[in-house]
């Protein structure tokens, strides 16, 4: 055979390997589940499959604190749920007694405050220790624009569910203390009285009566209020408050008069009677009080009026208008009410 038959008899072999090779090759490949094989087939020989990213688990919704159960004076409190922490400043009167059941009063501070500041500036200590009520500040975390500030419409976004901490709150502290639940409360500066009215249309269950210093009811909370149950009402507001008019601001804080009118239908009360206006000592200020009487469940709502006074807690030592006394009267309208109505 000439060197060039021996050369074209060679490739002749080289391509019927080749042939022969590339079928088993296809055949191989093509084995598996339906011809697509895994994806680990077409990775090299020393390759690792990546291990899939593991499932986050939900949220606890176990709620965690730091507090010990019946200890007294002012206690930094701080719980968790959710992944979130919340906290709180918690005052138990020297007085308080486990064995009988306390009420408590919330006290809530305005929009970009604190509880510290609120302790002080709407303070209700001496009342607490006067008359053996347990006091929560709680800490409202930031909305979006960085301010603190309580969820319930408004003027602000935020995304934090306040009604559940709240509602996780309570249930700490009757874990903690010896609470009454019938007699619970809420009052607030400002942005904490709007809260506490939308406590009083979504916490209704838990709260037996409110008071607002300086606050209304956002159009959010007056349109998609559910109160079930008589609540008792307090609103002390003054006649030049600019950050919460007295005629409210359209499509963001309700006129307190449409507030005030709102509870007397919600509660079953009376039109309202206006007493003999009060001149304030040393001032020319003076204070109508609007009594919504005859409500259901025996109750009442009143409006205290203050000419003359701005955005302010009237009684504080911070402020010169003195009377009336915003800490004083609050008790004095929360001690005769619990859930069921007037105390018997």
């Amino acid at each position: 055979m000439t060197p060039i038959n021996n050369s074209l008899e060679f490739i002749r072999m080289q391509q019927r390997n080749t042939l022969f090779i590339s079928l088993i090759i296809i055949l191989m490949t093509s084995c598996g589940d339906g011809g697509g094989g895994s994806s680990s087939e077409n990775l090299p020989a020393n390759s690792v499959t990546p291990t899939p990213a593991p499932t986050p688990s939900p949220p606890s919704t176990i709620v965690t604190s730091n507090l010990i159960a019946q200890a007294k004076g002012t206690i930094n409190g701080e719980m968790t749920y959710k992944d979130i922490d919340r906290e709180f400043i918690l005052y138990i009167p020297s007085s308080y007694d486990s064995s009988s059941k306390q009420p408590l009063v919330f006290n809530f501070h305005g929009y970009g405050s604190n509880a510290n500041e609120q302790m002080n500036y709407g303070d209700l200590r001496s009342q607490a220790d006067a008359n053996g009520f347990i006091l929560v500040h709680p800490d409202a975390l930031d909305d979006i624009g960085g301010k603190s500030y309580w969820n319930m419409g408004g003027w602000s976004i935020s995304v934090h569910d306040d009604l559940e901490f709240i509602d996780n709150l309570i249930n700490l502290l009757m874990d903690k203390y010896s609470i009454n639940a019938e007699r619970i409360y809420s009052t607030g500066m400002s942005n904490g009285g709007f809260f506490s009215f939308h406590l009083a249309c979504n916490l209704n269950a838990s709260f037996a009566a409110i008071a607002s210093v300086t606050g209304s009811m956002s159009y959010e909370t007056f349109d998609n209020c559910n109160a079930r149950k008589p609540t008792p009402v307090l609103q002390i507001h003054g006649s030049i408050d600019t950050v919460v008019p007295y005629s409210g601001i359209d499509s963001i804080m309700k006129p307190v008069r449409d507030v005030m009118d709102y509870w007397k239908l919600n509660n079953g009360c009376e039109d309202f009677v206006l007493s003999q206006p009060e001149l304030l000592p040393g001032t020319t200020s003076w204070t109508e009080t609007y009594l919504y009487d005859n409500c259901l469940n025996g109750t009442q709502n009143i409006h205290l009026y203050i000419q003359g006074a701005g955005h302010i807690w009237p009684g504080s030592i911070y402020e010169s208008i003195n009377d009336p006394n915003s800490s004083q009267r609050i008790w004095e309208f929360f001690s005769k009410y619990d859930i069921n109505g007037v105390i018997q």
